[in-house]
Parts: C-alpha cells; sequence; structure tokens
C-alpha cells in the first residue's frame, strides 16, 4: 500500500533506475546508428565505378605526363586519360553517396582535386594538412573509409 502513495513532488512521470536505463540504451543506440546502417544497406554505390575509373585514368594520365617528350601533355594517350578522368569527375560530383565507400571516394576526390598542393615530401606539405579546410576533408575520409592517416595521393 505505501507504493501506491501519492507524494506532492510526484510528476507522474516513469521512475528512471539502472534497470529501465539500461533496457533502453539497445533501442537508442540503435536509432543513433540508423543513417550509418541505412547507408550500409544500400545496394552497390553508383559512385565506385566512376570512381575507380577516375582513379585510373588519373594514374594513366601521369603516367603519361611523366615520359619524355610529352611535356606539353598533348600526346593522345594524355589527351584521353585526361578526358576519361574529367568526365567521371564531373558525373560524380553531381551524385550523392549512397554508402559510406562512396562517401569515402568523394572526400578522397576532394583532397587529392583541392587538399594540400606540396606532395608529402615538402616542408610545406604538414602546414597545409593542418589548415582547418584540409583537416576537415581529411576526417571525413577516415571517418568514411575507416582508415587513419591521410588520403592517398
Amino acid at each position: 500500500m505505501t507504493k501506491d502513495r501519492i507524494c506532492a513532488n510526484d510528476t507522474g512521470s516513469p521512475k528512471i533506475n539502472r534497470r529501465t536505463l539500461l533496457a533502453a540504451i539497445p533501442a537508442s543506440s540503435g536509432a543513433l546508428a540508423f543513417p550509418v546502417v541505412g547507408m550500409a544497406s544500400q545496394k552497390a554505390d553508383p559512385i565506385l565505378p566512376l570512381y575507380r575509373e577516375w582513379c585510373d585514368a588519373r594514374a594513366e594520365w601521369i603516367h603519361y605526363s611523366e615520359m619524355p617528350g610529352n611535356e606539353d601533355w598533348k600526346w593522345p594517350e594524355s589527351t584521353d586519360s585526361a578526358a576519361r578522368e574529367d568526365a567521371a569527375f564531373f558525373r560524380m560530383i553531381d551524385m550523392t553517396p549512397v554508402s559510406m565507400e562512396g562517401l569515402a571516394a568523394l572526400a578522397h576526390v576532394h583532397w587529392d582535386t583541392d587538399g594540400p598542393v606540396h606532395v608529402e615530401t615538402r616542408e610545406n606539405f604538414t602546414v597545409e594538412c593542418n589548415q582547418s579546410g584540409n583537416k576537415l576533408m581529411a576526417a571525413i575520409w577516415r571517418g568514411a573509409s575507416g582508415q587513419n592517416g591521410l588520403p592517398r595521393r
């Protein structure tokens, strides 16, 4: 009978104790993880094939740009790889990623095109990496890719 007694400071709200708190944690953590789970359960991200094409074309362009006699980058192989890189880039930036992999891919592209201009071996690279915009790009890439460090070039 004393359990049902009305108190002056009773708000009518349910009592929170350790048992009710522990019972609520799995439900609340699932709700917090919903966007990530929703992204992971989607079909293959349409950005990923374009990202692979962009990476391949960029690597090809760099390869041909370093060849003797192609200092002006006018070789057909150079212009072809540059055109493929640009086409993949402009298609990707009009899309929205539907997976963490797609988000990591876009973060890597952003880092490569708008990130630090110096190479890793230069002194100014560290200074550039510590700029807030570059730190933000790197943080997004780390969070989406699950990797540590900085995106590769």
